[in-house]
């Protein structure tokens, strides 16, 4: 089978694509400069722009069996994909993300209703290429099939989230975690969902679907944490600050890593793509290790991390500061509220 990668010399991209060459598939990527990883050797690089019709229809001469994007953002981007492709290929597999639910139910599951608000940004482009796809898929039974994962860790991340953790740790800076820390994180290991998207290309009975994916072990924000320091063996400073508080300060909640405003509890529903296209998760303890070793083994300050990617960043001399100051002002705060109480005439029994 003759697959097209779109966005395969990226992180997860990168991913996708090992997987499907060990499956001997023949992989194709398209890609418009220069990449930052090293691609396999028995990989085809063709140069071109995905947004450029002419390039696309190039591509289509080329008689590929099936397409992975892995970097649609926009509703037109799809759409000139679907236009270009429509009866060309046997099978259209597009990375999502969970994003685009609107979480109205507990658990999350695929028939949930998907973001309508133009204002949520990134959440609603994805949204909208689904809706994109659906129509094709109404219209012509373009063979589409949506992967929808939760946050995507691993090796090569370049918005590591884990990375963030080691940075910190390792500088001994106390880590803030908006809120209690005790909500769930919702994670997928990259090379996890590189087996999906590759299970995708060929499932049987799947087009017009989407499916969300997370892993199945339940970790919270603060075991998370405590895990990767007791794999790097050091002591760990966790400081909780109200979310609310944050954002008065001008912290941008999606630097940090996981939280969800207030705590918002999130379960999701896997069991379709675990029947459907047969996820079966690394355990996390194995998937957290491999993350870990990889950005140690290169030095974690020598590597991104998500707190780069989200604007407007308070710097970390910054963060230190907050920290000295918050447990300060706690502690005026209890002493007070304990002086208060104990100085309080008690009613009489």
């Amino acid at each position: 089978m003759k697959v097209l990668v779109i966005g395969g010399s990226g992180y997860i991209g990168s991913h996708t694509v090992e997987e499907l060459l060990r499956r001997g598939y023949e992989v194709c990527i398209l890609v418009r400069g220069i990449t930052t990883h090293q691609l396999p050797t028995n990989t085809r690089i063709i140069k071109g722009d995905r947004h450029s019709p002419d390039d696309l229809i190039r591509l289509r001469a080329e008689h590929f069996d099936a397409i992975i994007d892995i970097n649609a953002y926009t509703r037109e981007a799809t759409q000139l994909i679907i236009k270009t492709f429509d009866g060309f290929i046997s099978r259209f597999v597009h990375l999502s993300t969970l994003a685009v639910c609107q979480r109205s139910s507990i658990p999350v599951t695929e028939d949930d209703a998907m973001v309508t608000n133009p204002n949520a940004g990134y959440a609603y482009d994805k949204a909208e290429c689904e809706r994109a796809l659906r129509w094709a898929y109404a219209k012509s039974r373009f063979p589409y099939v949506c992967i929808r994962p939760s946050a995507v860790y691993g090796e090569r991340d370049r918005l590591s989230r884990e990375n963030y953790y080691l940075k910190r740790m390792i500088s001994d800076d106390a880590i803030i975690v908006p809120d209690s820390g005790a909500v769930p994180i919702w994670a997928v290991y990259v090379k996890d969902l590189a087996k999906v998207l590759a299970n995708a290309v060929s499932a049987k009975n799947v087009e017009g679907r989407c499916y969300n994916l997370s892993q199945p072990e339940v970790v919270t924000i603060n075991q998370h944490i405590a895990n990767i320091a007791r794999l790097i063996q050091t002591p760990v400073k966790i400081l909780h600050i109200p979310s609310r508080l944050l954002e008065r300060l001008g912290f941008n909640l999606a630097h940090f890593p996981y939280a969800l405003p207030n705590d918002e509890l999130i379960l999701i529903d896997t069991r379709a793509v675990r029947a459907d296209l047969q996820f079966a998760a690394t355990p996390y303890a194995q998937a957290l290790r491999d993350t870990i070793e990889w950005f140690l083994e290169r030095g974690v300050d020598s590597e991104p991390s998500i707190e780069e990617a989200f604007p407007p960043v308070i710097p970390r001399s910054r963060e230190r500061v907050l920290v000295e100051r918050y447990h300060k002002a706690t502690q005026e705060l209890e002493d007070r509220l304990t002086d208060e109480w104990l100085n309080e005439a008690l009613p009489e029994l």
